[in-house]
């Protein structure tokens, strides 16, 4: 369940099973990261470029600074992303109708109709992942994932 790397780190470190299980969901976490580029590497797109067309799909006509917000990246990542998807045809800047110095961010039909392809490849793949696990386990695991998310913002 755990990873060489986080296995030799948990020895040093101690901790028992609470350690354990921080180690095996990096480990976990890595482990659907690789997954999850290998899925969207036939599309030429990565993690953060496919997070940024679904921010600007879901909100069209948002400024560059809406979407960084709404990923949790700064300003400069987001014109990263989205001159890649402009360069594959998925994601255009329009200048602001009500503010021409600034620009809008709309996903076109190219990049909308590879939203409706990869939805749901990227729904199996989510079934796939979580195949075996019951509803009151699942309850659980969100339940300890909250737990951990809030004492790591705590000790941020």
């Amino acid at each position: 369940m755990i990873d060489t790397k986080h296995a030799l780190l948990l020895e040093r470190a101690g901790g028992g099973l609470a350690a354990e299980l921080v180690m095996g969901l990096l480990t976990t976490a890595r482990r659907i990261d690789a997954e999850c580029a290998a899925l969207l590497e036939p599309y030429g797109l990565s993690e953060g470029r496919f997070a940024a067309l679904l921010a600007i799909s879901a909100e069209p006509g948002a400024a560059p600074a809406r979407i960084a917000e709404r990923l949790g990246v700064t300003r400069a990542t987001v014109t990263g992303l989205v001159d890649g998807l402009a360069r594959a045809g998925w994601a255009a800047r329009e200048p602001d109708p009500s503010d021409r110095r600034a620009l809008v961010l709309r996903s076109t039909p190219a990049g909308e109709a590879l939203l409706a392809e990869l939805a749901p490849r990227y729904g199996t793949w989510l079934q796939r992942l979580t195949d075996g696990i019951g509803s009151d386990t699942a309850t659980v695991c969100v339940d300890a994932l909250a737990t951990i998310q809030r004492n790591a913002a705590a000790t941020a």
